[in-house]
Order: C-alpha cells, then structure tokens, then sequence
C-alpha cells in the first residue's frame, strides 16, 4: 500500500520540477489569455509593438496576394512568385496583431485584430525565403510559411 502512494508522490514532484523549469521569465506570459484574445493590450504590450505599424510601400500595378493570419498560422503557408515581381501583400487578422515579415528581403505588413493591411514585396533573386510573425511567441507556436521566388 506504502509503495503506490510513493510512487505518486515521485511522480507529482517530478511533475512539478518540469513545469518549473518549463516555465518563461517574460514577464508578457503572466498576463491572463483572455485578455490577448480579446485583442486587449497593455501598454506595455503596446510598446513592445509599435515598431509593427509601418508596412513596406506597395508598387504602383503590384499583383495582389490574399494571406490571412489567425490562430498561430498563415494560410497560405506557401506562395510562388517571379523574380523581379511586384506583388501587394494583402494581410487580414481576425484575432491579434500578426505581421509578415521576410528578413531576407526587407518586408513587413502588420495587421491588427479585425484589419487588413497591404505591404510590397519584390525579390529579385530565385530561391526560397521564410516568412514568418515576429509578434513574440507566435514563430515558435508555428506561424511561418515559405515564399518561392521563380526564375522569369
């Protein structure tokens, strides 16, 4: 009887030495979910984002591509376009604020809860490229795709 009762009581303490060393030191995580879902922010929150606002300037006869972003993903997660194309990033966000960003190339759309923001893109170099939310946590929880530059 004295052996199952220890065993649980390892288990529950082991248990509770992963959660501790799961846990995050940003402060940001604290914060109650409820309050992120409803599109509420601090302002503390709200600095941490303002460098978000900007977009990257959209050409004059761009080619337009539809992206939304909700719940931790871009749909699509792939897109294809031709080296040397203009092309309008047009992101929708329901939920948060979510971005699109491609360091490589030097693009950023932000869009917040309910809005639709539009951001150029042109690459003239062939390859693939990620894009991916900088909005903290939501590249790790998943939300990046990859664009697909062809030659012409």
């Amino acid at each position: 009887m004295r052996r199952p009762l220890i065993a649980v009581l390892l288990s529950v303490l082991a248990l509770g030495f992963v959660l501790t060393a799961c846990g995050d030191d940003d402060p940001s995580a604290d914060r109650p979910m409820e309050s992120m879902a409803d599109g509420g922010m601090d302002d503390e929150m709200m600095n941490d984002h303002d460098d978000h606002d900007e977009s990257t300037p959209v050409a004059d006869g761009a080619r337009r591509i539809e992206v939304a972003a909700t719940s931790f993903e871009f749909d699509p997660d792939e897109i294809t376009v031709t080296a040397g194309e203009d092309v309008a990033i047009v992101l929708t966000s329901d939920d948060l604020l979510h971005d699109f960003t491609i360091d490589d190339v030097d693009v950023h759309v932000a869009a917040d809860r309910g809005e639709t923001a539009e951001g150029g893109l042109r690459v003239d170099e062939p390859g693939e490229y990620t894009y991916y939310c900088t909005i903290a946590g939501h590249r790790e929880a998943g939300m990046e795709g990859t664009l697909v530059v062809e030659e012409p």
